[in-house]
């Protein structure tokens, strides 16, 4: 395993400690959960799709996923747990894949969706962790692979729209431009509701499409103040989209940039340890 250490977020948010599945029916997986017993919680599920009366149950899928999102997140806040248990590693590989198992379980059924799309948002939100370390080692194309890949198990316009900026700044404007365009078609006509949770990755969104336009060989500095612009009309007082326009008006400014202060509220700073996965860029099989 190979080793970095960086401050990033790790998830926090109160109202998702205790989330249950809605409509579910399997009591022991609701204890394990609610008692915060994760690994027990994820060791069940593993178990019940191997039987054949639960290979197909959507509930069983969306705990196993969960458990394994909280198990990532318990890594990250004690590495000493990847040692204990290396497969730990790829929980949240594990997360991403069975969330999107249980997804196509419930797709003709829809008992659990959209209804549990506050789980799923959780394991997306968990997943900026690799966003944001890929960005900060300038592998854009990488973090925007795990965007792809955090899509698959939920998106909104937020994270939509992260999508086409990582896009941009891996020199594919043929996805990015279009993406882009329609967020900010769909924000002008009427900002969709029930997304304040990852308004914060909107805001980054923003910060860092700015800073790709200003920092080109030759700046696009009319192109990056409409978009910061745009970006404060989304989020009027913003303290680091503000800080981006003074960027923009003054290359030199000293002063200090300040931080999201959304991503603060939903994201606490730790130092932790990242697995290595720099040569999977291949999408995984949810089959």
């Amino acid at each position: 395993m190979k080793k970095f250490f960086l401050f990033t977020g790790l998830l926090v948010l109160a109202t998702y400690m205790n989330a249950q599945v809605v409509g579910g029916i399997h009591d022991k997986l609701f204890d394990y959960y609610s008692e915060e017993r994760w690994e027990d919680c994820a060791f069940k599920a593993d178990r019940m799709i191997l039987q054949e009366k639960y290979k197909n149950d959507a509930e069983v899928y969306l705990y196993l996923a969960a458990s394994y999102n909280k198990i990532f997140l318990m890594g990250l806040e004690d590495t000493t747990l990847l040692y204990k248990v290396p497969e730990y590693a790829d929980a949240y590989k594990y997360a991403l894949k069975y969330s999107v198992m249980a997804k196509k379980k419930d797709k003709k059924a829809k008992l659990y969706f959209p209804k549990n799309d506050n789980m799923l948002e959780e394991i997306s939100i968990a997943g900026i962790y690799y966003v944001d370390h890929y960005l900060s080692v300038n592998k854009p194309t990488k973090a925007n692979s795990y965007m792809r890949k955090i899509m698959k198990t939920y998106t909104d316009v937020n994270i939509y729209f992260m999508h086409g900026v990582l896009s941009l700044m891996s020199a594919d404007s043929v996805t990015g431009r279009p993406v882009i365009d329609s967020v900010f078609y769909t924000m002008d006509k009427a900002r969709p509701k029930n997304v304040a949770n990852t308004e914060f990755i909107m805001i980054d969104a923003f910060d860092l499409y700015v800073n790709f336009l200003i920092k080109r060989e030759n700046p696009l500095t009319d192109s990056a103040r409409n978009v910061i612009n745009r970006g404060l009309r989304y989020f009027p007082g913003d303290e680091l989209l503000k800080y981006d326009l003074k960027l923009i008006e003054n290359p030199g400014t000293d002063i200090p940039k300040p931080e999201n202060a959304k991503k603060k509220v939903m994201l606490k700073q730790i130092t932790t340890n990242l697995p290595d996965d720099d040569d999977d860029d291949t999408e995984d099989d949810d089959e």
